[in-house]
């Protein structure tokens, strides 16, 4: 269990002190749990991580709950960024970060899978957009690493998508033997709405 706390995600921003609706909830985004992620969805989730089933739009989702524009984070065009995440349960595995730049706040304009595809945020300094949870992370784990922002996107309304793909249950792998970590896991989603404008002005970073 988890929840992504830099940039503030939608579902944590009451936390700092943002006019948001208030997510008891905010570390338990994870697609409906694990039955109704794979047994009932087939492995589809929400974006930000509401059950797929759900009605639309989702809670944490543009026009739904907890998604009304507040900007978490203003950045600028090829930043690295800090990243951090609170893991209240450690289920190790690993964490990716996607970003969707925005049209638009309606509904008609929400983020999508296609559009988060597009661009991975890669790790400061690597080629890969995995970061790997140590081995020997706490159980209440606070994660901090960096990852760069793309060179060419600029949004007034950009959505940063975090996943969490968890590791810790026993299931079949690959060859037919069981195994921690194999087979279906959980999935977390959190997403963060943020800018990326040219100058920050008189913005705090």
């Amino acid at each position: 269990h988890g929840r992504l706390m830099d940039p503030p995600s939608r579902n944590a921003m009451w936390r700092f002190g943002f006019p948001n609706p208030v997510d008891v909830k905010d570390n338990e985004l994870w697609c409906g749990g694990q039955t109704v992620l794979w047994d009932v969805n087939g492995g589809k989730c929400g974006v930000c991580g509401d059950p797929w089933n759900e009605t639309q739009p989702r809670a944490h989702e543009i026009g739904g709950h907890y998604a009304n524009g507040l900007l978490g984070r203003r950045y600028t065009p090829g930043q690295v960024i800090d990243v951090e995440v609170e893991l209240t349960s450690n289920h190790k595995g690993h964490f990716e970060l996607r970003l969707c730049p925005l049209f638009g706040y309606q509904v008609a304009d929400a983020e999508t899978e296609n559009c988060f595809n597009k661009y991975p945020l890669y790790l400061e300094g690597q080629s890969t957009y995995k970061f790997t949870i140590p081995e020997d992370s706490a159980k209440h784990a606070i994660l901090k690493y960096r990852v760069k922002l793309p060179n060419q996107v600029t949004c007034t309304a950009c959505v940063i998508q975090w996943v969490h793909y968890a590791s810790h249950l026993n299931g079949t792998c690959d060859d037919g033997t069981m195994a921690i970590g194999c087979g279906n896991q959980e999935v977390y989603r959190n997403c963060a709405d943020v800018a990326i404008i040219t100058t920050t002005g008189g913005f705090e970073p």
